[in-house]
């Protein structure tokens, strides 16, 4: 009962004096759509990392011990690709750019066994993976681009002409998009055969006494790929900033409201209304104005993120989003402590003159 005659006045109060609370609810507007802008961002260029990595479903993958973490820098030694034997998906990349009429890709080249767990579960969109020599497969990124199935690519200083036969879905790897190849084809491109990793669907086997590689969890395998954590350690850095910069506002915003209306608490007080009910007003108030900026930041982020072109790496996550908004709300509470504490302070007697 006492909840609702709270939310009643705290309500009416703020239709009563629109400009002020609407000023502040727009400040929590503003603030929290920076806030699901970057955290977009930060998914999406996340995606841009390691999408390909999260599809391989993977456990664990081994490396060479000197490659710090970096797959095309590494190069399995025979003595350790004999103690793996068949246990895990062998794994090459290529770092290369690709060309196929008027249309130019950076991308990712990889080679994968067919017979082995990486190939068999490619998210197939449309056409078929590869078989033949000189195919590829290749992320949905390209057909945004411009690229079609049967369309000839080209890699510079290589005669090689590889044929795209299948797309998957939208996968990409170091910012660039995959393509997916044999190791035989692959050789022809470089003129070299040479295993970079070992990708394990399960964690692998203990017991392999590996001599010049090293195991890596595929967490530990993203968190080493080239700017990633950086990346992601600024993207959080500006949005915890964020986060205290409405403690900040509101505690200010609130703290001035509240000394103005200070009278008024005063007179309440002295017609024996408790202070408790005036504390729940406040965060009443606080409450609805965090939810309503939130909330119309959320719909103006999602729109931003529709109408935006493909070119911006934006992701909006809803356990991200929902988290984010969630972080921001109480946040916009923690802020209504101070003038809360005014609040608790307020002497009846000498704000009416007595």
């Amino acid at each position: 009962m006492c909840g609702g005659v709270s939310m009643f006045l705290a309500i009416r109060e703020m239709k009563h004096d629109k400009v002020r609370y609407g000023l502040v609810i727009s400040l929590i507007f503003l603030v929290s759509y920076l806030v699901f802008i970057l955290t977009g961002l930060a998914t999406g260029l996340s995606d841009l990392n390691k999408s390909a990595i999260e599809q391989w479903n993977a456990a664990e993958i081994v490396l060479d011990k000197d490659a710090q973490g970096r797959l095309p820098q590494s190069y399995l030694s025979a003595h350790d690709l004999r103690q793996i034997g068949k246990k895990g998906a062998q794994l090459a990349q290529f770092s290369t750019l690709v060309k196929s009429h008027n249309y130019k890709e950076n991308a990712q080249l990889l080679a994968i066994k067919r017979q082995e767990f990486i190939y068999k579960k490619l998210p197939l969109q449309e056409g078929k993976k590869f078989g033949a020599a000189r195919t590829v497969v290749v992320s949905a990124k390209f057909k945004q681009d411009g690229f079609k199935l049967g369309d000839s690519l080209t890699i510079p200083n290589s005669k090689v002409h590889l044929k795209i036969v299948g797309f998957i879905t939208a996968s990409s790897l170091n910012v660039a998009p995959v393509m997916y190849t044999s190791f035989e084809t692959l050789k022809e491109v470089t003129k070299t055969r040479s295993i970079n990793g070992v990708v394990f669907q399960h964690s692998g086997d203990k017991h392999l006494k590996l001599k010049d590689s090293r195991r890596y969890s595929i967490a530990q395998f993203i968190e080493q790929l080239p700017g990633y954590s950086a990346q992601q350690l600024t993207f959080n850095f500006m949005i915890g900033f964020l986060f205290v910069i409405i403690l900040i506002v509101i505690s200010i915003f609130l703290y001035i409201l509240t000394l103005q209306k200070l009278p008024n608490f005063g007179v309440m007080k002295a017609q024996g209304i408790p202070t408790g009910f005036l504390i729940r007003n406040t965060l009443v108030q606080t409450l609805l104005m965090s939810i309503l900026g939130v909330a119309v930041a959320l719909g103006l982020a999602f729109v931003t993120a529709l109408i935006l072109p493909t070119q911006v790496p934006i992701k909006l996550d809803w356990n991200e989003i929902g988290i984010a908004g969630m972080g921001i709300i109480v946040m916009s509470l923690a802020g209504a402590l101070i003038p809360i504490r005014q609040i608790i302070k307020v002497d009846p007697i000498q704000m009416i003159g007595g």
